[in-house]
């Protein structure tokens, strides 16, 4: 999970026009983030809550119960378990208050379309992963399609510019424009 999360981090770093550098620490944070809270947490959710919570796969109640499994895991997983940690990965990693994590969290929410985003793609995904996936291949699935996600959540946790004040690199000087004519 840790891998997955540098891997595409970087790529979000790559992709952020404001970005002029790559920053180590913003890496570290969503390693930290993927490795400890999306690896073993998604591990102990799918194979060990939400059977007691939505009861063994049986054929009978196989649509329904991924139904139910797929809106729970959406609308209270997603915004109460899923996605904060990633916020305070960064409030550890940069040092500042996890009070001011949860606000940016909030705000990327109601005004970046946080889950959303989030919703478009996981609602599908799940869904496949309950109705279609073996158990035990779920959580190969989710971290396959969760690469793609941390690529998004990297961009939106660490967006906190608008793009006309990103800094612009300066037009190269040419030592000698006449040797273009």
């Amino acid at each position: 999970a840790g891998t997955k999360a540098c891997f595409a981090d970087s790529l979000a770093q790559y992709r952020d026009v404001c970005t002029t550098k790559f920053d180590i620490r913003r890496n570290f944070a969503m390693v930290m983030y993927s490795g400890t809270i999306l690896g073993i947490s998604c591990e102990i959710m799918y194979n060990r809550i939400f059977p007691i919570i939505f009861g063994a796969a049986s054929p009978e109640q196989g649509l329904a119960r991924a139904i139910k499994m797929t809106l729970f895991d959406g609308f209270i997983n997603a915004p109460f378990f899923w996605l904060p940690p990633a916020y305070i990965a960064q409030a550890l990693v940069y040092r500042y208050p996890k009070r001011q994590a949860i606000a940016k969290y909030i705000t990327d929410v109601k005004e970046n379309g946080l889950l959303t985003k989030y919703w478009s793609l996981w609602l599908p995904a799940t869904m496949i992963n309950f109705c279609f996936v073996p158990p035990h291949f779920r959580i190969l699935f989710v971290a396959s399609i969760s690469f793609f996600w941390m690529i998004v959540l990297s961009i939106v946790a660490n967006n906190d510019k608008d793009v006309e004040s990103c800094p612009l690199e300066p037009e190269p000087v040419m030592l000698n424009p006449r040797a273009l004519d």
